[in-house]
């Protein structure tokens, strides 16, 4: 059953990559670009990889998956996407070696949007479209897709951890009577919100090929743009405000249209992460604008910190709100004024929180996730309640409805674990030659799926120049950080594996 599920997963991939050797058919036609045989010989070799193990499976005794099995085929599915995915890079030239072939790769399908790339403007479209697609199919996820289109490969298996393990979150609410339904509605979803943001992004100065990838890219949030610049590559007002518009909803948990189309506003009105979500973004954007009004009165602020600030009150509004926005759906885009290095100290500290809180479960966005950042906060209320009222018994409840212990106790502990692993990164990073604060930034934005951090490897940088032990690292945060904690870590557990 494994084989062959890693098979359709591979067939899937070699489609993905024989729609991109036809737009690289495309312009090898009209403009004389050389990338297309890459493609195809990489289409060709994941095909027959995923044929070989399709048949494999085929021959082999039917069983189904159990719960630990669907973790591993998970994890695994998504390193194997990477290292075949990584051969165009090697192949066109577009990097020279495994270590930066992988991290780019790596970094597409987990929709972190970190990059080694200088030149992104000189690349040709297929290697431009490879690197949106690959966004794109990660930010719903490949299993996700399998299970949605094709169910009858995991026909008979626990196909609700299959789900969870990629779509991991607090819970897993069924939208449809089955799994499969589930998992085609959220991708219907998924494909009309790409397909409305193309059509609005078009309708600005960009032409279709960028429309078509910043729509995946954005609805991924994952911040792969076809211009070294990104966003700020078209000086466009509009487009910025619409790539605003969809961040925004990306952020979303995609359960939130299914009940809107239907007509369940009570469950829209209920929904306690999503009111915080808005909330969140309202609060730091007033932050934001407060504190490019009010920082030419900080002695903190310097003359070159002030000259990067936007000037006007509509440049302050629109940079708050994009920064903002690109931050806590964890898209990374980059707007006209995208340098907070060059903004100060003022402005990092808000940077890096949202960077790691991130948006809402059941989005395509990174980070904790918002409804994390509510159960802690009320647990923390429920126990000083209890302190102050020793008598009294107290619940954690979210959109009116109680969490369970178990529940709880998987939030803290995530929380634990994100800090242990959090501190052993630092340690490893700072081994590999990179300063204290720039592998501690990296690390959360690698692991919240961001893209763009701090000093180095900040907006006005790139993961280019830190060592290869670093970039395989923060490869490996990336997944983790994709797949969640959990997901990972039960893999390196000897009790997991002997668990009937």
């Amino acid at each position: 059953m494994k084989s062959k599920l890693f098979g359709v997963l591979l067939l899937i991939e070699a489609a993905a990559l024989l729609l991109t050797a036809a737009v690289a058919l495309h312009y090898q036609r009209v403009a004389g670009e050389t990338d297309a045989r890459c493609f195809l010989l990489t289409a060709g070799l994941t095909g027959a990889v995923g044929l070989l193990l399709y048949n494999i499976g085929n021959s082999m005794k039917k069983s189904q998956l159990q719960i630990r099995d669907s973790f591993m085929v998970v994890a695994l599915s998504w390193v194997l996407f990477s290292l075949f995915g990584m051969l165009p890079f090697l192949m066109n030239g577009t990097v020279d070696n495994v270590t930066d072939a992988f991290f780019e790769t790596m970094s597409g399908f987990s929709t972190t949007g970190a990059t080694i790339l200088n030149n992104i403007d000189q690349q040709p479209h297929g290697i431009l479209f490879w690197r949106s697609i690959m966004q794109w199919m990660g930010g719903l996820g490949v299993v996700v897709f399998t299970l949605a289109f094709i169910p009858s490969v995991a026909k008979g298996s626990k196909k609700i951890s299959l789900f969870a393990a990629e779509a991991p979150g607090l819970s897993v609410e069924k939208l449809a009577p089955t799994m499969g339904a589930t998992s085609r509605l959220l991708w219907f979803i998924y494909i009309a919100l790409t397909l409305l943001c193309a059509f609005f992004y078009h309708l600005g100065p960009m032409n279709k090929f960028d429309a078509v990838c910043h729509a995946f890219t954005t609805i991924a949030t994952g911040g792969f743009s076809t211009h070294q610049a990104s966003i700020g590559y078209f000086q466009s007002n509009y487009i910025e405000c619409v790539c605003i518009f969809f961040m925004l909803l990306s952020g979303i948990n995609f359960a939130m249209y299914h009940f809107l189309f239907t007509r369940r506003f009570d469950v829209i009105r209920r929904n306690e992460e999503l009111r915080w979500y808005l909330l969140a973004i309202l609060i730091f954007t007033l932050l934001f604008v407060g504190r490019f009004y009010f920082a030419p009165h900080f002695n903190t602020i310097t003359e070159e910190q002030l000259a990067s600030h936007p000037q006007t009150w509509w440049e302050r509004v629109r940079t708050s709100m994009f920064h903002v926005v690109a931050l806590l759906s964890n898209t990374g885009f980059q707007g006209s004024n995208y340098d907070y290095d060059l903004w100060g100290r003022l402005f990092l500290i808000p940077t890096v929180l949202m960077m790691v809180v991130g948006g809402c479960a059941g989005s395509t966005s990174g980070g904790i996730k918002m409804v994390r950042v509510i159960v802690l906060a009320k647990y923390v209320k429920k126990t000083l309640n209890e302190l102050i009222h020793s008598s009294s018994v107290y619940t954690v409840k979210i959109s009116g409805q109680v969490v369970e212990d178990l529940s709880l106790k998987r939030v803290l502990s995530f929380f634990s674990l994100f800090i242990i692993v959090f501190m052993v990164n630092i340690v490893v990073l700072s081994a590999a030659g990179m300063s204290f604060e720039d592998g501690a930034i990296s690390f959360l934005t690698c692991f919240s799926n961001y893209g763009p951090g701090s000093g180095i490897t900040g907006p006005s940088g790139n993961f280019d120049n830190i060592s290869n032990v670093a970039k395989w690292l923060l490869s490996f945060d990336m997944l983790v950080g994709r797949l969640e904690i959990f997901t990972i870590l039960l893999l390196f557990s000897r009790s997991f594996w002997r668990a009937k």
